[in-house]
This record gives C-alpha cells, structure tokens and sequence, in this order.
C-alpha cells in the first residue's frame, strides 16, 4: 500500500511539474510573440535557444523521476545493458540501481552543457563566431545529446556511484549561488516597488502592496514556526529519544528571521533596498527551508506518524518541484547575473566609472566582424537573411554552466544526496535533513552579510 501511495503522490508530483513547466514555456512564448511590434530577431533566436535547452532538461528530469519510482531491485538479463545497470556485487544499498540510473542521466545531461560551455566562454555576442555552438547547429547537438545518453548504459553504475560525491558538490555550489541571486532579486523586487511609488510617498499602491505582502510572509513563518513546534516537537518513532534537537533548529530559526527582521529597519540608512519586504520573504523562504529539513527525518515527525501506510509525500514532491524550476530559472538568471558587473558585493571604489554604465557599450558593433554564421549565402539579386548582431542579454558559458550544475541539484534531491533511500521516499534521510538546515542558515548568514558589509568594507562602494 505504501509503495502503491508513494506512486501516486510521484506521479502528481510529476503532473505538476509538468503543469509547471508548461506555464513557463507559455510564458515565455507569450514574451516572444507579445507587444505591438515584433521582436527582434537576435531575441527569438535567443529564447528559443534556451527554452530548447529546458525541454531537453525537462525530459531528462521526467525520465528519472519515474525509472526511479519504478526501477527493479536488479535487472536478471545477460546483455550488456543488464549488466551495467546492475551495482557491483559489494554494493547492497537499497535504491542502488535506481540511484545509480539517476547519476546515469545526470552525467549525460552534465557533460552535454560542459561541453558547450567550455568553448564558449567569454561569448556574450552576436558578433563572435563561436554563438554558433548556442543559437545554431540544432541537428548535431542534438544527435550528441542523443550519444551522449546513450553511451552512459555502457559504463558500469560502479562509475556512476563514485560520480555521484561529485554531482554533490556540485549541487552545493548552485545551491550557494542560489541563494545569493535570491537575496538579489529580494532586494530588486523591494527597490522597484518604491521607485514606482517614489520613497516618500508611503501611501501609495506599491507601499500598500509591500506592506501586505510583508504581514502574510512574516505572518505565515510565525504560523509555520508554531505547527513545527507541534509536528517535530515530539517522539512518533517511540524510540525515547529527545527531539531537543529539532526544537533548537526551529527556535533558532525564529530568533534568526525576527532578528534580521527588526535589523533591517536599522540597516535602511545605508542599504535603502532593504527593509520589511526583503526581510520577510527572506524569513518565509528560510522557515520553508526549516520545515523541508525537519520534514527530511522520521524519528520526530508526527506528519509521517499520522499514517499508518506510510508518509505522505507533499511536501517532498514540492520540493522536487521547486529543485526543478529554480534550476531552470536559476540557469537563466546567473547568466544574466555573471553578463554584467556583481552588485551583490560592490564594486570597488577604484573600478573605473564608465565600466559601470551601460549607456557605453564594450565594443563598437560597428567595428565588430560580421557573424556570417547565421546568414545564408544566397545568389545576387535575392533576398538575404538579416544578419545577427549586438549583445545576447547574458553570459552563454554561465547559462550552460547553471544547466549542468542544475542537474546535479535535482539528481541530488532524487537520490536523497547521493545516499541510501527508499523509493517510497522522496529526499529524506539524515543527510538531506544537515544540507537543507545548513542552507537555511547560509541563506540567513549571507542576508545578514549584505545588511552589514557597507558599515564592515568602508573602503568599498556597494550598489544597492
């Protein structure tokens, strides 16, 4: 019954997750086709590309998920595939070859964005002749993309086992860079607001807006705070162990988040993008985080208790969701975020001033050598194809860079960090639960950093 229910909550979830993507693909196309004139075509060719990339991602993830949910304990064939598929006879963790399929695909999927990375680095340009490896050449890449997933079902899961520590890494790394790029958009979303209301008109729509957004974000960490306090707060595994343990997370979780909370209202005065709605979205994101972690362990979970055929798997299919549309948004945004000069930690005071204006391009288009990649040649006297030039809007080597990291993120969320896991659960066990309060606790670290680093680096100048 349990195996029957963990099928049925992977497969909402996977319904879901399609839904999900589904919206963002429209989403996008709706930016491609919408507006009164029709956009350029540097930036069809752009979104295309890389909404490409995400469904080829999409695949991969799907494909995953459900062998993971359904693979055999062991395949009993003699081909070659049976046999690479099949853990090593020493190997007798639970969930091996499932585990072992995941990594599978995540090195594939790896590997065919590392390759495009790597000779694209420094290519932010219509006007350099190696965009042609991102915009073009559809058939080839997707024939190696096509290699690339197949070959990995000739190499034994002995391989893959041992790559798996280091797709953890890896999926620690986007987890950092995740975490600033949201404490980025944080204080974005809050300088915007106040911009188009202007800073003293506190009256105003997007004021009211802020402050009612800020009331349910802190509101719902208080509310989620005290359900915690009674889900994780006591013993369901009878085994007459404290859960002190898990009280101390979620009470220094609520220490922490009040105490950013009120230093945000003292940190105004040199960071103006701070303040109550970056501190609260920070706060519902890091309690979020809390309860995932907490969620990950079984010994003091009375949500896991409560059924007797076993936990329900909301909240880890929620979280495999969320791993795999950060991981696509994320794609897009660190490659943005690395096209132009960091704000997040400020640019020195010595930087020279007009590498920070963006009025003043980097290169004159009209000295740069004409792309003729993306140009066909065609006989005098009949139409010629626009040709392709100026900025691509971000870093290409950093988008494929986020790709491939990315994916070892989910991997990691579908392996249960590269440990030993029941298929009828989705991302628990000890290790997930240390990662995700870790992260809390970053999250918490590097939003008190930004409050504080203008009064701690005087020598340097921060753009807020």
């Amino acid at each position: 019954m349990s195996g029957l229910l963990g099928s049925c909550a992977a497969c909402i979830a996977c319904q879901a997750c399609t839904c999900v993507s589904s919206s963002i693909c429209s989403f996008l196309c709706g930016k491609l086709c919408s507006g009164n004139d029709s956009p350029k075509q540097e930036t069809v060719v752009s979104r295309t590309s890389r909404l490409t990339y995400f469904f080829l991602f999409l695949v991969v993830v799907l494909a995953t998920w459900i062998f993971r949910d359904n693979a055999p304990d062991t395949f009993t064939g003699n081909d070659i595939f049976s046999k690479n598929l099949n853990c090593p006879s020493n190997t007798k963790l639970n969930g091996c070859v499932a585990r072992a399929f995941v990594l599978r695909l995540c090195f594939a999927t790896s590997l065919f964005h590392l390759s495009l990375a790597l000779p694209t680095i420094g290519v932010n340009d219509y006007s350099n002749p190696r965009i042609v490896l991102h915009t073009a050449l559809w058939p080839i890449k997707l024939a190696w993309w096509a290699i690339l997933h197949f070959i990995v079902f000739l190499i034994p899961s002995s391989f893959f086992l041992g790559f798996g520590w280091l797709a953890l890494a890896f999926g620690v790394v986007f987890i950092l860079v995740q975490i600033i790029l949201y404490i980025e958009w944080v204080y974005q979303w809050n300088e915007d607001w106040i911009a188009k209301d202007g800073a003293d008109n506190i009256s105003g729509p997007y004021h009211i807006a802020i402050m009612i957004i800020s009331l349910v974000c802190f509101g719902g960490s208080v509310v989620l705070t005290a359900f915690m306090f009674k889900w994780f707060g006591t013993d369901s595994s009878n085994s007459g162990q404290s859960c002190g343990l898990y009280l101390f997370f979620i009470s220094w979780n609520l220490i922490l988040f009040v105490f950013l909370t009120i230093l945000s209202f003292r940190a105004t005065e040199w960071v103006p993008s701070t303040g109550l709605l970056p501190s609260t979205l920070v706060a519902i994101f890091m309690t979020f985080k809390v309860l995932n972690s907490l969620y990950s362990q079984n010994q003091c979970n009375t949500i896991s208790a409560a059924s007797s055929t076993g936990p329900p798997e909301v909240i880890g299919g929620i979280s495999i969701i969320i791993a795999v549309v950060l991981a696509a948004y994320n794609s897009i945004w660190i490659s943005q975020g690395m096209d132009r000069d960091g704000q997040f930690w400020g640019p020195s005071q010595n930087s020279n001033a007009q590498s920070n204006d963006r009025s003043v391009p980097l290169v004159e288009l009209d000295a740069s050598p004409t792309n003729h990649m993306n140009t066909d040649a065609l006989e005098s006297g009949e139409p010629v194809a626009p040709t392709l030039s100026g900025p691509i809007g971000y870093n290409v080597a950093y988008f494929h860079f986020a790709v491939a990291f990315g994916m070892c993120y989910v991997a990691m969320q579908l392996t249960n960090w590269n440990t030993e896991f029941s298929k009828d659960h989705i991302d628990k066990g000890t290790s997930s639960m240390w990662i995700k309060i870790v992260d809390s606790w970053i999250l918490a670290l590097m939003y008190l950093w930004s409050m504080i680093a203008p009064k701690v680096l005087t020598s340097r100048q921060f753009d807020y």
